[in-house]
C-alpha cells in the first residue's frame, strides 16, 4: 500500500476533520469535524429563525468551533511530526507470492519531506535546515517583516482597514512550504542546489534591461509604478505624487466634488503605460514629464507647498495653545478653518475661468498672425 503524504495530510487539516480522514482515522474525524462544524450550523439556524446572532449563544458558539479546529491541528501537526503513523509508512506488497519490502532509502527520503514540512510552518526555517541561508532568511525576513510593518503602519494611522493587507502572508506561506518542498525533492535527485535569495532571479532581470509587458501592466495598477518599471522615472514619480497628493488634499480640504478626477487619472496613468509600452516596441522611450507646462512655475508651486506646509504647523500649534485657554476663539477659527477650502477652490476656478476666456483667443490671435 502507498504511503500517504504528511503535506496533504497537513493542508487538508485546515479543514477540520479532512485530513484525520485522509489518513484513515474515522473517528477523529467526526470528532473534529463535528466539534466545529456543529456549532457553526447551531448559529447558521439561529441566524435564519431570526435569532440573537450576537448574544452569548454566538460567542460560545465561536469559542467552541476555535478550540476544536486548534485541536485539529495539533493533532495532526504531532502526528505528523512522529512519523510514526501507519499511513505515513510505506508497507510491504506482494507480487507473484512474493513479499517486496519497502526500500529504505525511499523511507529515509519520506522522513526527511516529513521533517521539512514541519520546519517550513515558519517561512524560511526549512530552507536553512538544507543549508540555503541567504533564501531562508530572505522568505523569513519578508514573511515576518511583512506582518509587522502592516500592523506598525494600522498602528500608527490609527487605520485597522489596513490591516487587509495580511491576506497576502497565507500566499506567502503556502509559497514558501511549495518551495521548501520542491527544492528537497531537487535535492534528493541529487541536484546542485544554489542559494539565492528570493529577489535574485529579479534582480537579473533588472540588471539585463529587458521589460516584460504583463510586469508593466502589473505594476500600473498603481499610479506611476509601471512607468518607473520601464525606467520613465520622471513621469512615474510625477504622475504617483499627483494621485497620492490629490488624495490628501481631497480628504484634508473636504473636497469630494472632485472625486470624479481620481478615476480619470488612474485610468490616464494605466493607459499611459500602454502607450509607453507601444512606444518602446517601435523606437524606444523618452522621460517626458507629465507635467511639463508647469515647469516654468516650479518655483511658485514650491511657494504654494512652503504655505501649505507652514499652515499645518501653525494649525497644530494653534490647536494645542488656543483650544485648551479660549474655546470661543477657537470656535471662530474652526469655523473659518472649513471656509478657507471653498475659499481657495472658488479662487483657483475663477483664474482657471480668466485664463480659459481671455488667454485662448489671445493665443489663437497670435497663431493665426503667425499663419498670415
Amino acid at each position: 500500500m502507498e504511503a500517504k503524504s504528511p503535506l496533504v495530510a497537513f493542508l487538508l487539516s485546515f479543514i477540520p476533520g479532512v485530513g484525520h480522514l485522509y489518513i484513515g482515522r474515522i473517528i477523529r474525524f467526526l470528532f473534529y469535524a463535528g466539534g466545529f462544524f456543529g456549532p457553526l450550523g447551531f448559529m447558521f439556524l439561529l441566524l435564519i429563525t431570526g435569532g440573537n446572532v450576537y448574544g452569548d449563544d454566538f460567542v460560545v458558539g465561536l469559542v467552541i468551533s476555535f478550540i476544536f479546529a486548534c485541536l485539529n491541528m495539533l493533532d495532526m501537526i504531532i502526528t505528523i511530526a512522529n512519523g510514526k503513523h501507519r499511513a505515513f509508512q510505506p508497507q510491504a506488497v506482494v507480487q507473484n507470492g512474493i513479499v517486496i519490502e519497502p526500500d529504505p532509502l525511499h523511507v529515509v527520503e519520506q522522513q526527511e519531506k516529513t521533517k521539512m514540512m514541519m520546519l517550513s510552518i515558519l517561512p524560511g526555517l526549512g530552507h536553512m535546515y538544507m543549508g540555503l541561508m541567504q533564501r531562508g532568511i530572505t522568505l523569513m525576513i519578508t514573511f515576518i517583516g511583512g506582518f509587522g510593518v502592516v500592523l506598525f503602519i494600522a498602528t500608527v494611522l490609527r487605520t485597522p482597514s489596513i490591516l487587509v493587507l495580511w491576506l497576502a502572508l497565507p500566499i506567502i506561506w503556502i509559497y514558501c512550504m511549495f518551495d521548501a518542498m520542491s527544492l528537497l525533492a531537487r535535492k534528493q535527485r541529487g541536484e546542485l542546489l544554489e542559494d539565492q535569495s528570493l529577489f535574485a532571479h529579479v534582480e537579473e532581470h533588472l540588471a539585463s534591461g529587458k521589460k516584460n509587458r504583463a510586469t508593466a501592466m502589473i505594476l500600473s495598477i498603481f499610479p506611476g509604478a509601471g512607468h518607473l518599471y520601464l525606467g520613465l522615472q520622471q513621469r512615474g514619480l510625477q504622475l504617483m505624487g499627483l494621485f497620492l497628493i490629490s488624495i490628501f488634499v481631497m480628504d484634508q480640504l473636504r473636497l469630494t466634488l472632485f472625486l470624479f478626477l481620481l478615476p480619470l487619472l488612474w485610468c490616464f496613468a494605466f493607459f499611459d503605460v500602454m502607450v509607453q509600452l507601444r512606444k518602446l516596441s517601435e523606437h524606444g522611450l523618452q522621460d517626458e514629464p507629465f507635467v511639463a507646462t508647469f515647469m516654468p512655475y516650479q518655483r511658485w508651486i514650491g511657494a504654494g507647498l512652503l504655505l501649505v506646509g507652514i499652515y499645518y504647523l501653525l494649525d497644530r500649534i494653534a490647536q494645542q495653545v488656543i483650544q485648551p485657554r479660549f474655546h470661543e476663539l477657537w470656535r471662530q477659527y474652526v469655523e473659518f478653518k472649513y471656509m478657507i477650502p471653498t475659499i481657495v477652490i472658488a479662487f483657483i476656478l475663477i483664474l482657471l475661468g480668466i485664463k480659459l476666456l481671455f488667454g485662448t483667443n489671445a493665443s489663437n490671435k497670435e497663431r493665426y498672425r503667425r499663419e498670415d
